[in-house]
């Protein structure tokens, strides 16, 4: 039993000074990197647009800019009224989204899990994910997206479904692809909820006919059956509550604007839609399993004697699989002109000294994918509620592999998605602690290249630096 001062709980005083903590040695990292640097790669794109917003000029446009104007229409809600419009401030944005960020991580691990000190370290680790870590402390789209989706799912969990679909909304205008998570967030609560609402009927026309019928029934009825049910007896349409259809019917909004915006821009893409044509880039869902395996490890070590049980059961299933990914890489591995050409990304490097380098290599690889895809889908699997798992897993599948440039960043939500349902075991902090020195030394080994070494680029006429 957690102790109290004068009613406030130990653990959420720890919490509020771990949170101080981060946003004093954030800050002095944010005016370092502002020291060094007024200008990296997109930003060149996002600052002036962030600044004409910021003093409400909302008609300015940049063409090369692939995102819809949410994250500068943001800046000019917060920053406009106090006339904040520099480079310094545009930045700030995101580190101010950090710190709210890390406060909603806090509060979905405290809905999903109950060891106090394990979510006081699980919302620190999370808020030091090194790409992530990075983001915040320059002018993306980025961590403001982030925001938009957490305050969603915690409007979600909490109910507020019609505050959840106003973020969802105003996630998709900082990123259009967040539309998908908009789509998971509010096709969970159709399933669940035609779920229950079902069950709870059909218990009721059941209990005349004994015990032993209702727990058949409630045996044998999944959200998946439920809702067969419905299309086989449409009627029962008629009889759901009037809450529910007003709840999906805010997502539904969501979801029906994106169509009309699809409708009239024509694409996914506004602006240079060269620089993003959508394509069918697999490989994509094998980075990003070795994204979470590696930035996750203390969590995936454990199971390597399961998997390896798991291999052994199922050989045929292990064969395909290796197979499937011999073809997969073999016929559609793809490299961006961006990611070939630009040396100031992580992913430039591990490309030419790794995967473009030795053909081999990529081969090698995939049964470290199959293992990271065990592990995934392991953790997210829940046979009480399989709804969120039957949905993560085409959402990933549909924003990842419609991307033809290897970007870490668009590993971001769909990581953070999968390690919120990282469960606590007898291993837990062991595990979250492994982590959490792991993310301080990955952040101090970058921010030092980032400091250290320059690089020079024609277009822009400051050096420029190492990042994700």
């Amino acid at each position: 039993m957690l102790t109290s001062l004068h009613g406030i709980k130990t653990s959420s005083v720890c919490f509020i000074f771990s949170l101080i903590i981060f946003s004093v040695i954030s800050k002095i990292l944010f005016d370092h990197v502002y020291a060094v640097s007024k200008s990296i790669v997109d930003e060149k794109f996002h600052i002036p647009l962030g600044m004409s917003y910021c003093k409400f000029n909302f008609y300015e446009w940049d063409p090369k800019v692939t995102t819809l104007p949410g994250l500068y229409m943001i800046s000019s809600l917060i920053l406009g009224p106090l006339k904040l419009c520099s480079t310094y401030w545009l930045r700030f944005t995101s580190l101010g989204a950090s710190l709210v960020n890390m406060v909603l991580f806090y509060v979905l691990f405290k809905k999903y899990e109950k060891n106090e000190w394990s979510n006081i370290l699980s919302a620190l680790t999370m808020a030091l994910i090194p790409p992530v870590y990075f983001f915040s402390l320059v002018y993306y789209t980025d961590i403001v997206s982030l925001t938009m989706i957490l305050v969603m799912i915690v409007a979600y969990e909490k109910n507020c479904h019609f505050l959840a679909s106003i973020f969802g909304f105003a996630s998709v205008l900082c990123r259009q692809n967040n539309i998908i998570w908009v789509g998971l967030v509010g096709g969970r609560y159709v399933l669940t909820n035609l779920h229950s609402i079902i069950m709870e009927k059909s218990t009721r026309k059941y209990v005349s006919e004994g015990t032993e019928r209702i727990e058949r029934f409630t045996h044998t009825q999944t959200p998946w059956s439920s809702v067969m049910q419905l299309v086989c007896q449409p009627k029962m349409l008629l009889d759901l509550p009037l809450k529910f259809w007003l709840n999906t019917s805010s997502y539904g909004a969501v979801l029906l604007s994106f169509m009309i915006f699809l409708i009239i821009n024509g694409s996914i893409v506004v602006g240079d839609k060269t620089a993003h044509e959508a394509t069918i880039h697999i490989p994509q869902l094998f980075y990003f399993s070795l994204f979470s395996m590696i930035f996750a490890w203390p969590h995936f070590v454990g199971e390597v004697i399961n998997f390896t049980k798991f291999a052994r059961r199922h050989k045929l299933m292990l064969i395909i699989s290796l197979l499937l990914g011999i073809i997969i890489v073999l016929k559609n591995t793809i490299a961006h002109p961006y990611m070939l050409a630009d040396n100031r990304h992580y992913s430039f490097y591990v490309w030419n000294r790794f995967y473009g380098k030795y053909a081999f290599f990529r081969f090698a690889m995939i049964p470290v994918y199959i293992f990271a895809w065990y592990v995934i889908i392991k953790t997210l699997y829940n046979k009480n509620d399989a709804t969120y798992i039957l949905l993560y897993l085409p959402c990933v599948i549909v924003v990842l592999i419609t991307q033809k440039l290897i970007d870490f960043r668009y590993y971001f939500v769909p990581y953070i998605l999968f390690r919120l349902r990282v469960k606590n075991n007898t291993n837990s902090v062991f595990n979250l602690t492994l982590e959490f020195v792991t993310y301080l030394l990955v952040n101090a080994i970058t921010f030092n290249l980032f400091f250290t070494k320059t690089i020079t680029w024609h277009d822009f006429p400051d050096p420029q630096r190492l990042i994700w």
